[in-house]
């Protein structure tokens, strides 16, 4: 007769293999490393496919095209770049107003909290903590770029 042990045992080592290949898969960029060494919060959010369902203090992750779609349509969208000035000087959204992370909370009153709010960095990472401050705030139209601009392929301006 097999025991127990010997019958779970691969079991529990093939689901530790899945657990661990599962984890190591999300890759940050250098700049959302060094934020995540300098104790930024990385919030992970579900996948940009669909929008999140929005509820108080939460905000909505949307793929570029996405976003495209409300650049476009709401012309009363605040469009908000978290990076750092040398990365948007390299290229940002039209439109696009520079408020480095590390700025953010004191910068906050700058954005009007009766509009809606994109914001968005280079991997969505840095965005994503900017959108669940906003959030948390009050401010009750927010949008979360996922992938940065690393994923906008609709053109940059410097």
């Amino acid at each position: 007769m097999f025991s127990l042990k010997r019958l779970l045992t691969p079991a529990v080592v093939a689901a530790s293999i899945f657990l661990v290949a599962g984890c190591s898969s999300n890759q940050a960029t250098t700049q959302d490393q060094i934020d995540t060494q300098q104790g930024y919060n990385q919030q992970t959010q579900p996948p940009a496919s669909q929008p999140t369902q929005q509820s108080q203090s939460s905000y909505q992750n949307v793929s570029a095209a996405q976003a495209k779609q409300l650049i476009d349509s709401d012309k009363t969208l605040q469009l908000i770049d978290v990076r750092e000035e040398s990365e948007y000087n390299e290229g940002h959204i039209a439109g696009a107003k520079l408020i480095p992370i590390g700025e953010f909370a004191s910068r906050i009153g700058e954005i009007d909290k009766t509009k809606p709010v994109l914001v968005y960095c280079l991997s969505g990472s840095r965005s994503a903590e900017a959108a669940q401050v906003l959030a948390q705030s009050g401010y009750t139209k927010v949008y979360n770029l996922t992938n940065g601009v690393s994923d906008w392929t609709y053109g940059l301006t410097k």
